[in-house]
């Protein structure tokens, strides 16, 4: 196995996706900029490209992800990469994984 280059955290976010087979839900068990792995009932292949909203605690509006990929899925979980978000759905995902530089002036 290699390294991540990117920090993971831990979750437990519900989301919802749509992709051209199927909707459905799940929760994100943990997070990065570039992915995520969701646990959901829903049979999804390796491969399959959909629509992501994260829903984060808090009263933030969902993180909307136009296009995620399917790239690994063991059992009821998924690894998903992330390939384009809507609007400034990245900026808020890396606020919420680096919430220490926030207070920097943008």
């Amino acid at each position: 196995m290699h390294s991540r280059a990117r920090p993971r955290i831990e979750v437990d976010y519900p989301a919802t996706f749509t992709s051209d087979q199927l909707s459905g839900s799940g929760t994100l068990k943990n997070l990065t900029i570039s992915g995520a792995e969701i646990q959901s009932q829903a049979d999804l292949a390796i491969g399959s490209r959909l629509a992501l909203s994260i829903h984060a605690s808090g009263a933030r509006p969902p993180i909307v992800i136009t296009i995620a990929v399917v790239r690994w899925k063991h059992n009821d979980r998924f690894g998903l990469e992330f390939v384009r978000f809507d609007g400034r759905s990245k900026q808020q995902l890396e606020d919420m994984l680096n919430p220490h530089d926030s207070s920097s002036p943008r």
